[in-house]
């Protein structure tokens, strides 16, 4: 027959294990990434200074979300995305501010799935 104090001890160890491996887990999948202050977004939504959630492996995105894009050069973009293409499921992304020139398919052109680093979940002024 076990302890009660052998059980308690166990169930601390389990509860520790599961909150490190909840957290690595947090670590993992979202990141915490600060619009610079004084400078413009290129969304209407946020604005500079604000703090960003992101889910650096979002499941899926759809035409409205707001994205992180990475350009041809590495270069992060915020950007929104505003049509996906049937055929090979690209992606037309743009920025709805006209006072911050922002990453522009009409620019840049039709970008892949795989350009995406990130989907914007949350966000708050810091």
């Amino acid at each position: 027959m076990i302890r009660q104090s052998a059980l308690l001890r166990s169930l601390r160890r389990a509860t520790l294990l599961l909150a490190l491996l909840g957290a690595a887990y947090l670590v993992l999948r979202f990141d915490l990434v600060n619009l610079p202050d004084g400078s413009c977004s290129p969304l209407r939504r946020y604005e500079a200074g604000d703090r960003l959630i992101v889910d650096r492996r979002p499941s899926s995105v759809e035409v409205g979300d707001a994205v992180l894009v990475r350009d041809g050069a590495g270069t992060l973009h915020l950007a929104l995305i505003s049509a996906e293409r049937d055929s090979d499921g690209a992606l037309w992304c743009s920025s709805d501010c006209e006072r911050c020139e922002g990453f522009d398919s009409g620019r840049d052109g039709w970008i892949p799935r795989s350009s995406v680093a990130g989907r914007i979940l949350l966000a708050w002024v810091y």
